[in-house]
Parts: C-alpha cells; sequence; structure tokens
C-alpha cells in the first residue's frame, strides 16, 4: 500500500517512516524544500517537495494514490516561532492536507496530535482520553496551536466524511537529524546545569521508536475519529534527572527549585541563549508549567496492541545517540561517564543484537 509521511523529516516522522518501511508499506515522505534529508538518504522512499501551509498540485500531488496519510507536520516549540505560525502550520497546514485526502479519495488519515490536548492535574491522577479537550487560554503558544488542531481536525473530518484518527504522544524522547526539540532540550538542560536543579510536578516519557509503531496500530485496527494517547511511564522530574544522573554519570540533583526559582532560571538562560544565537534549552512559558503532572494513561491504545518500552530504555538509546551528538558542547562532555548500560546498547545496535 502508498502511504504518505507529511513532516517526513522530524523526530516522529522520520521514525515513522522508518517503521513503515520496516512493515513493507511503499512509502512517500513529504519534505520541505529546506528540510535536511540524510536520515531519509538510505530507505526506500520516494521524497516530494510540498508545505502544508501552502495548498496546491504538489500537496494533491503527494496524497495522490495513497491509501493512508500520516499527518506529522508541525512546530514543536516554546521558542523561535511567533503564535501566527505556530497556528499557522497546526491549523492551516492540517486544513490543507484533509482537504487534499478527502480530493484524492485517501481512505484513512492519522493526524498527530499531543497528549498536552488532554491537560494536565496538580495531584498526579492519570488523565485519559475520555477527557476533553482542554480550554487553551493562558497555555503556552503551541499548547494553544495543539488544542486548535485537535478540534479543527475533528470538525473536518465530519464535514469531509474522512476517516481520521489523532495519535495523542507524550514527552517523546529519541534520535533525530532534525533541531534538537523541547523533550530532548530538556535532558540536555539538565547535563548543562552545574547547579543539578531539579523541580515539582512529572511527565509521562516515551521513546520515539515507540510512538512511530503507535500511529502505525492507530492506522491498522484504531477507529475514526478516535484519539489514542501514545505514552510509557509516568515520572516525577527528580525520578527523570536521577536516571539521567545514573546513565550519564554526571551529579544527582541537589535542590528543587519553586516555580519563582524555574522561571528566573529560565529568563537567564532566554538572555544567554540570545547572547549566544542559539536556542533557549528552558523557556519562561515552559517554566510556567512547572509543578504540573503532566501523566497520561495509554490503556487505550494498549487495546490496539502498543506495548512501548520502559522509560529508562529510551533515556539510553536517547543519551547513547546525545553523547555523540553536536548537541552536547565539549565541556559537558568531559563531566560525563556513560554508564554501563548505555555502552552494552550500543554494543548490541552494532551488532543487530
Amino acid at each position: 500500500m502508498q502511504v504518505l509521511v507529511t513532516g517526513a523529516t522530524g523526530l516522529i516522522g522520520m521514525h515513522i517512516v522508518r517503521a513503515l518501511v520496516e512493515a513493507g508499506y511503499d512509502v512517500r515522505c513529504l519534505v520541505r524544500a529546506s528540510s535536511r534529508r540524510d536520515a531519509l538518504g538510505k530507505l526506500p522512499v520516494a521524497c516530494v517537495v510540498a508545505d502544508v501551509t501552502q495548498p496546491g498540485a504538489d500537496l494533491e500531488a503527494a496524497c495522490r494514490g495513497c491509501g493512508v496519510v500520516f499527518h506529522t507536520a508541525a512546530h514543536f516549540a516554546y521558542t523561535g516561532f511567533s503564535t501566527t505560525e505556530l497556528h499557522q502550520t497546526a491549523v492551516a497546514g492540517t486544513d490543507a492536507v484533509l482537504n487534499a485526502c478527502a480530493r484524492q479519495n485517501v481512505r484513512k488519515v492519522v493526524v498527530t496530535s499531543s497528549s498536552v490536548v488532554f491537560g494536565y492535574t496538580r495531584d498526579g491522577t492519570l488523565v485519559h482520553e475520555a477527557r476533553a479537550p482542554v480550554a487553551a487560554s493562558g497555555e503556552p503558544a503551541y499548547v494553544t496551536a495543539k488544542v486548535a488542531q485537535h478540534r479543527h481536525a475533528l470538525r473536518l473530518a465530519g464535514q469531509l466524511k474522512l476517516d481520521v484518527r489523532l495519535a495523542c504522544p507524550t514527552m517523546t524522547i529519541g534520535p533525530t537529524t532534525a533541531r534538537l526539540g523541547p523533550s530532548n532540550g530538556a535532558i540536555v538542560s539538565y547535563l548543562s546545569d552545574p547547579f543539578g536543579n531539579s523541580y515539582p510536578g512529572g511527565c509521562n516519557i516515551v521513546a520515539a521508536r515507540d510512538v512511530a509503531v503507535g500511529h502505525l496500530a492507530i492506522a491498522e485496527r484504531g477507529s475514526a475519529g478516535e484519539s489514542y494517547l501514545l505514552g510509557s511511564g509516568n515520572v516525577t522530574w527528580q525520578q527523570i534527572h536521577r536516571m539521567i544522573a545514573e546513565l550519564a554519570g554526571v551529579a544527582s540533583p541537589r535542590l528543587q527549585l519553586t516555580h519563582t526559582a524555574a522561571y528566573l532560571a529560565a529568563t537567564g538562560e532566554e538572555i544567554r541563549a540570545a547572547v549566544t544565537g542559539r536556542t533557549p534549552l528552558s523557556t519562561r512559558e515552559q517554566a510556567g508549567m512547572v509543578g504540573r503532572f503532566y501523566w497520561y494513561s495509554h490503556d487505550k491504545a494498549t487495546e490496539l496492541g502498543y506495548s512501548p518500552a520502559p522509560v529508562r530504555n529510551a533515556m539510553v538509546e536517547t543519551l547513547s545517540w546525545l553523547a555523540a551528538s553536536p548537541h552536547i558542547s565539549r565541556e559537558i562532555r568531559t563531566r560525563m561517564h556513560l554508564s554501563p548500560e548505555i555502552y552494552r546498547f550500543r554494543t548490541a545496535t552494532e551488532t543487530g543484537a
């Protein structure tokens, strides 16, 4: 079957492409002219250059003949993009893709939404898909854009009589050739912090490779109009930072920041990033999310056969990649002493075990 993946060079899109190839699908990748394609270079896929925010003949041609479209193209960022840009890609991009799919008689569309559309709790209670998408007022621009995308996709599916399913990944980490992104960036942020700061609250972490397989399960065994949370383990930030410390061989967290302290630290990081011309590893918008529990249940996806690896496995793979990547400075790398778990992972990967 011919399938299309939009945003094919992004963290989730790239892993979906690989999972589809392994499953025997005929894969077409939608990429922008400026996208790096080295991650796709050795895969037996066809690349089509188009922009989801610019509907037209190129997008129509990309969808033509496809049985399933995986729409992952979006900006996952808390800085570097305006509110208008985030909304344009998330909502107008989804509108263009779904309309093109309807005109080209695509049977199914899996839209990559986000777990954040279902909100959070203050006490660690697990959130399920039965909860309606949150009212996004007062939330970071990225969250607002994803909530708008989620609602628009469902509304448009009804209008177009199109089979649309929504995949809602939690905090997704893993190797990528695209930009670092906030999830992987949170790991680098802790590695870069000489004070070993942590903070209250927690999140659900999952490996990108598992999120990709979850998308396939939704396409193959899911139901039209349904949303599926794709996560793995619910962990506190203290647990996350201790895990990073153990695996990377850096200092364990020493201090838990309050909401105010986290905001001040993020302000300092944004100033340093502006001076050096790099992307900040944390922002004031993210600091506003400190103390919340973004904990979710993926039981609904489990019914489709979804079975993610534990959080520690995801962290081992991600740290193994990060340690050799340009995202880690030489100064930080000299402070790291990778655990035997990471070296065992590398050996197994190299030998195909």
